[in-house]
């Protein structure tokens, strides 16, 4: 946020982004974990469903997860836990500041010469026009926001990632 005591107040209650191999740690028993497919769909139309799809389920606003299920179980835990230790340029947020003090985040779905349409959780998009933005800039973090530990625990990630990796999506 551009103004610095919003942005602290912010910081204090969700945290800086830091590094979060302490968490990885904790969870990666989940890697040697049975993990039930379908109690794994269940995590992921609740958590996940927002921003990424699988078959039928869900929207396609973050990657596509078969390219992970390629990489393995061990790129989708860390993916899913430390959302911003690689991050593909074009699912970087952008925070948009308009000229009448609205705020904006998403992903660069598309820009012209005139306007800039942001991405969004749940597919929604917005085009806002040039003349009409303050300021844009990115906020150097993935639209994936960390802390989705505080709605999946070790036994729900390995249901997440043997429903991700069984290979329907």
């Amino acid at each position: 946020h551009s103004d610095a005591t919003i942005r602290e107040l912010a910081m204090a209650v969700i945290g800086a982004p830091g590094p979060r191999d302490e968490l990885i740690e904790q969870y990666r028993e989940a890697l040697t974990m049975e993990g039930d497919a379908n109690r794994g769909s269940e995590v992921f139309r609740r958590v996940c469903a927002n921003c990424h799809r699988v078959g039928e389920v869900g929207h396609e606003v973050g990657p596509s997860l078969a390219s992970f299920r390629n990489r393995g179980p061990e790129a989708l835990l860390l993916n899913v836990l430390d959302p911003n230790r690689e991050i593909n340029p074009q699912f970087l947020a952008y925070g948009a500041e308009t000229t009448d003090g609205r705020q904006v985040v998403g992903m660069i779905g598309g820009e012209t010469a005139s306007s800039v349409t942001l991405k969004m959780a749940e597919g929604k998009v917005e085009t806002l026009r040039r003349a009409e933005l303050e300021t844009l800039s990115s906020t150097g973090v993935s639209l994936m926001p960390e802390g989705l530990e505080k709605d999946v625990d070790v036994q729900a990630m390995a249901d997440l990632l043997a429903f991700l990796l069984q290979g329907d999506g």
